[in-house]
Parts: structure tokens; C-alpha cells; sequence
């Protein structure tokens, strides 16, 4: 077989495409620091002034974008012997990358060494005053983004894909069948879930109102005496100015490779491949007797998953470490240094590049004189963040993974004599490396998954009434209608619930035995809400006792932001609630005419009206710390339910 598609989407929206006028008391207070006055009143008295707090329009453009996808496929099936069946094939996928009709948007990747219209004047600004842990040599402003079309008008290179896929069946008796699998499955990676960034190519207009309090405003009012009926900023909110321009026109991509400066970006890189799964089953079926069979299976995954790294980390060797917060070093990494990116620093641009220096300029962060310090010791100190792909590492290195297995046992009757029954019973074990454990680390680390229970058990059934016509008892006669056409149908959910999430703590003694200190069943036995022992903390002064086994519980004694991690993130030791629950239907059938019948039910949805909780408070220094405060899920419902048929 071969196939052959189009992904195509439309994005944007016009915005405030015709302004968009904000009233509160900001100029009706009383005074400028007034902090008691309420928008109440006030706000409609700005409105009748004519006096917005802010005047905005949109000037917005729009995307039309498409991916191309095609496939090829073969797949067979043999019957090798009388009880042994085999089944294969493979299929072929390509999906080109996502574009844009007329190249509205920046492309995926990051280019790494860049050279930018400001870069030797912000080295220049550094080396003037360079800080202790970094010299001017090694001080580098490089990196930018590239809009498609500039090279390349895919936002990604796309993806070849293979999916080979083998299946067998033998039958070992007349009641006895195994069954096997394995297969490759991909994720996508179109228009239709994911676009490229357009930042550029949409531009609000502001007009500032006043710039003195209210002394005075815009749009040609001047001073506050001369506000009337026809003087005031909504009869010209957005006036000519200086250039004899009314808005602010979008940059579209003459911005170039500095789009992204000053700002934080996340980015995909350009051999973006998304997420594959191998997935394999073994399982063997047992009819006991001609309506009911039981099955056992092993089933079995190994997911390779995208995972954005930190690309401009802060390195390892600028991190706190021990069991002691360490302020000196959060106080020196948050102290502001000269910032090499101030405006100020780039004269140079606005000779070269003007459209460019006229936007830094509207940039806070290249507006301020200072700049933390953190931010210059990370790579790319222009961005206020990036994320993606490091560079000289492949894409195929950087991803994680998800492990999955399970056990399953089931057992089912057919419908017969009004009862089919189904149970389902799952034994599952899975870990996801899906995070960094440090921004720094070369790769991700691995924790238990959170959206797999390690026991499920489901228990569905229907069971109707054996009265009325046509079944065993009271099928003839006037009691037939009254006791005929019942049905009974339940569902039982029983599962467990996630495994606890937890900040950086610093937590002493021995996380092997963290499921002893925790004593759930102690202390949920004497409080419903009580999840775990809140006192396996240490809230006293001083230093804490070399015996004590549990967590720091001063909000002053917890790791600074940046002290590495001295917890894990998730921990199997406890869990969250699960679910238990019981979803119940009661049914009746009858017939008002020969051509029309009727059928009236209840539903009661969680009909026990059991409570399930949400997770505990795992934040040492609250209050609630081991306790639970929310529910998972509703109380009771009950719906009632017609339905004519005719």
C-alpha cells in the first residue's frame, strides 16, 4: 500500500485589531500612592473623562502552515502448519518538515557561533569590566536564530521512518492459543500540533498617557486643565508622531539572526525526530468452558522520547553542595554587575544596523545598567534562557527513555443467561528518563513514572433479571410487566495512586528506610487526612542533632537556588491515594406499543460516594506538611436517564 497526505493549519489572530482601552482609578485616586481606593466608580469616572489606564492596538499576521507526509507499506501473513500462524511487515514513513506559505516564522535550531551586529561592542563593554570568574577572553556573545526561508524554509529536516512489525498465533489445543508480537511505532510531528515561533511578524502599538502622573497627557491634551468633552486622549488615541507614523510597523524577519536576544528561547533542533516506541507481547488463552476464558500476557515497552536540555546552563563548579545552605554563594550568583548588553555599550549598532538598535532599545534587557552575575558565567549570556540542543551533541544522544512492563491476567464470560462479566487484573512496573536531575548534567536521569499504578484491578459486569418474557421466571402473565425488563450493570475501578513529588530538601538519614519514617499506616489509621508523619522534620534551633532522621523543616535552612539536588524528585517510598471506586447502572426496558419502547436507568457515579484524595502537602516548612487537603475526583452523582425508540 502507499499513502500520500497534507497536514495544513491556520494560525493567528487579529488581536485588538481596532484598539483596545483599559479604565481604572490610576488617574482618580486621590494621589498617585493611594492604596485604598477601590476600581469601583472610579473606573467609570475615568471612562466618562476619557482618561484609559492603557491604549493598545494590534497590528497581527497570520500563518498558513503545511507538512508533507507519505508511506509505504508490505505486509504478509502465513500459514506455516495447521496451528501455527505467522504474520509481517513493514512500512516506510516519511513526513517532510513543517513550512510556512511565506516563510512567517523562525526556523528550528540554533546557530551556535553566530556572530552579531553587537557582539564585539558588548566583548568590548566586558572587557572593560570583566568579573573575577570570567576573562575577558573567554567572554563570548555569539548565537542567534534564522528565520526560513534565509537558508533553509523547513522548520525542521523532517523524518525517514521504518516500522517493522511481526506477529505469530499457535494454537497448542482446541482450547488453548498463544499469541506473540512486536512492533515499532512512531509519534508525529506536523502542522497540525506543533508551529514555528513568529515573533516579528506581529507588533502592538502603546501610547503612553502620561508620563508625570497625570500632570499632563498625550494625544495632544497637555496639561490636565485643558481635559474637555472634545480634548482628552480617546478623541486621537494614537497620534502622528515624530516620524509621521501613527503605529508601530511589525519587523517581520529583518531582525535576523538577534531576533531571540535579550529574551528566552526554546527550540527544537533541526534533526528533531519525535518520540518511538518498540513494544512486544506474549500471551496464552484458556477457554474453560464454552462462555468464559481466562488470558495471561507479558507485555513489554522500551519508549525514546524527546527531552529539552538546558543549553546555557550555569556549570557545575558554581553550585552549592552538603547538607548547609550556602547564602554567601546564592548572594554573590544574584549580585548585579555591569551589564556589557546596555544600550549605552552599542553605539556602534546604531550606525550599522538601525531597525536593530531601535528595537534593543525597547528591550529591558539590554535598557538596564546591571546584569545578575549568574548570567554572564552561563554560555549564551544574551539570552535570558535557552533550551534545546547543546551544541556538538546529537540529537539521538540527548533523547530519554520510558521502560515499561506489565503483567496481566484477565477473565471473561461471554453474555449468556443474562450475565457477562469481565475482570481485569494488571501488575505494572515502569521508569521514565524524562528530566535532568541538574541543569548541568550531560544527560537525562531516570525516576519512577508517574502515570503508571502498579496494581489496576477492573471488574465490569451486566446482569439482567431473569423475569418477564422469554426468561426463565414469570414469563406469562400481568407480573411480567411490572417485574420484567430489569438490568444491573457495575463497573469497580481499583488502582494505586502516584508516586509523591518532592523539591530540592535536604533530608537526613537514610532514603532506604524513608518508607519507615513516613508510617503511613500508623498515623492514617488515627487521622483520615494524615497521610505520613509530619514530624520527620527538624523545626528546632540550631544545628540539627546528629541522631535526627527526616527533613529540614526551616524555610531559612532549605537549598538555595543554587545548591544541587539532595532529594530526588519522585519517590517510590510512598504514594498518593488511588482510586476506588464503584460506577452502578440500574436499567428498565419496557414496550408502550407493538413499534415503540422505552427504557428508564440511573446512573450513580461513585455510587459508595468514596472519597478519594489527592496528594499530600510534601513541603517540610508548610504547615500541612504530610497532610491532605484536596479530593481526586467527584462525590456521588446521580443522572436519570430516558430514551424512546420508535
Amino acid at each position: 500500500g502507499f499513502s500520500e497526505r497534507r497536514y495544513w493549519y491556520t494560525s493567528g489572530e487579529a488581536g485588538y485589531s481596532s484598539g483596545r482601552f483599559a479604565f481604572n482609578n490610576q488617574w482618580m485616586r486621590q494621589a498617585d500612592n493611594t492604596t485604598t481606593a477601590s476600581n469601583h466608580g472610579l473606573e467609570w469616572a475615568a471612562f466618562m473623562m476619557g482618561l484609559p489606564s492603557t491604549i493598545t492596538i494590534d497590528t497581527n499576521d497570520s500563518g498558513y502552515w503545511s507538512t508533507r507526509f507519505r508511506s509505504l507499506y508490505v505486509q504478509d501473513d502465513w500459514r506455516l502448519t495447521g496451528r501455527l500462524r505467522l504474520s509481517a511487515g513493514l512500512r516506510y514513513e516519511r513526513e517532510g518538515g513543517i513550512t510556512e506559505r511565506f516563510n512567517r516564522g523562525i526556523g528550528g535550531g540554533f546557530l551556535y557561533d553566530a556572530k552579531l551586529p553587537f557582539s564585539d561592542a558588548a566583548a568590548a563593554a566586558y572587557a572593560a569590566a570583566p568579573i573575577p570568574e570570567l576573562p575577558a577572553a573567554q567572554f563570548r556573545a555569539l548565537g542567534g536564530v534564522e528565520y526560513l526561508g534565509t537558508r533553509k524554509n523547513t522548520y525542521t529536516d523532517g523524518t525517514h521512518k521504518l516500522l517493522p512489525r511481526i506477529g505469530a498465533v499457535y494454537q497448542i489445543n482446541s482450547k488453548t492459543v498463544v499469541r506473540s508480537g512486536y512492533g515499532w511505532y512512531y509519534d508525529t510531528f506536523n502542522a497540525n500540533n506543533t508551529t514555528a515561533s513568529q515573533f516579528g511578524f506581529s507588533q502592538p502599538t502603546n501610547t503612553v498617557i502620561s508620563s508625570d502622573l497625570g500632570a499632563s497627557f498625550c494625544c495632544g491634551v497637555g496639561a490636565a486643565s485643558g481635559l474637555s468633552e472634545t480634548r482628552n486622549p480617546m478623541a486621537d488615541p494614537f497620534p502622528v508622531r515624530a516620524d509621521g507614523t501613527r503605529f508601530d510597523a511589525p519587523y517581520g524577519n529583518r531582525l535576523g539572526l538577534s531576533a531571540m536576544a535579550g529574551r528566552g528561547l526554546t527550540f527544537d533542533p533541526r534533526e528533531f525526530s519525535p518520540g518511538f516506541q518498540q513494544r512486544w507481547r506474549i500471551g496464552i488463552q484458556r477457554e474453560l468452558t464454552p462462555n468464559t476464558v481466562i488470558e495471561a500476557s507479558y507485555n513489554g515497552a522500551w519508549s525514546r522520547i524527546p527531552v529539552s536540555q538546558r543549553v546555557d546552563f550555569l556549570p557545575r563548579q558554581y553550585w552549592a553542595t552538603g547538607s548547609v545552605r550556602n547564602n554567601a554563594l546564592d548572594n554573590d550568583l544574584n549580585s548585579n554587575v555591569a551589564n556589557p548588553f546596555f544600550i549605552g555599550n552599542l553605539s556602534a549598532v546604531r550606525a550599522s544596523d538601525p531597525l536593530l538598535y531601535q528595537y534593543l532599545n525597547t528591550q529591558s534587557f539590554f535598557t538596564s545598567r546591571t546584569i545578575r552575575k549568574n548570567a554572564l558565567l552561563r554560555g549564551y549570556p544574551h539570552m535570558t534562557s535557552l533550551s534545546g540542543l547543546r551544541p556538538g551533541v546529537s540529537f539521538s544522544e540527548a533523547r530519554g527513555a520510558v521502560e515499561y512492563h506489565d503483567l496481566q491476567v484477565q477473565f471473561e464470560r461471554r453474555f449468556a443467561r443474562g450475565l457477562q462479566t469481565a475482570v481485569l487484573y494488571t501488575r505494572a512496573a515502569a521508569h521514565e528518563q524524562d528530566f535532568y536531575y541538574e541543569e548541568f548534567d550531560a544527560a537525562p536521569s531516570w525516576r519512577p513514572a508517574d502515570q503508571v499504578r502498579p496494581h489496576r484491578l477492573v471488574w465490569s459486569a451486566i446482569w439482567e433479571a431473569p423475569f418477564g418474557k422469554g426468561k426463565r421466571w414469570v414469563s406469562s402473565g400481568p407480573l411480567r410487566h411490572v417485574a420484567g425488563g430489569w438490568q444491573l450493570s457495575w463497573i469497580y475501578v481499583y488502582q494505586n495512586g502516584t508516586p509523591l513529588n518532592f523539591g530540592n530538601r535536604f533530608f537526613y538519614g537514610e532514603l532506604e528506610k524513608l518508607g519507615e519514617l513516613f508510617n503511613h499506616s500508623g498515623v492514617n489509621s488515627r487521622d483520615l487526612h494524615l497521610w505520613f508523619d509530619p514530624s520527620i522534620r527538624y523545626t528546632g534551633a540550631g544545628a540539627v542533632p546528629p541522631d535526627f532522621q527526616g527533613f529540614e523543616g526551616r524555610a531559612a535552612a532549605q537549598p538555595g537556588v543554587y545548591h544541587v539536588r539532595m532529594f530526588p524528585t519522585r519517590t517510590d517510598a510512598l504514594r498518593a491515594d488511588g482510586i476506588r471506586n464503584w460506577d452502578v447502572k440500574i436499567l428498565r426496558r419496557f414496550h408502550i406499543t407493538e413499534s415503540l419502547r422505552a427504557s428508564v436507568s440511573a446512573d450513580l457515579l461513585n455510587a459508595t460516594n468514596h472519597t478519594n484524595f489527592g496528594a499530600p502537602n510534601t513541603d517540610p516548612t508548610s504547615t500541612n506538611f504530610g497532610r491532605v487537603s484536596v479530593q481526586n475526583g467527584q462525590s456521588r452523582f446521580i443522572q436519570l436517564n430516558l430514551r424512546l425508540e420508535f
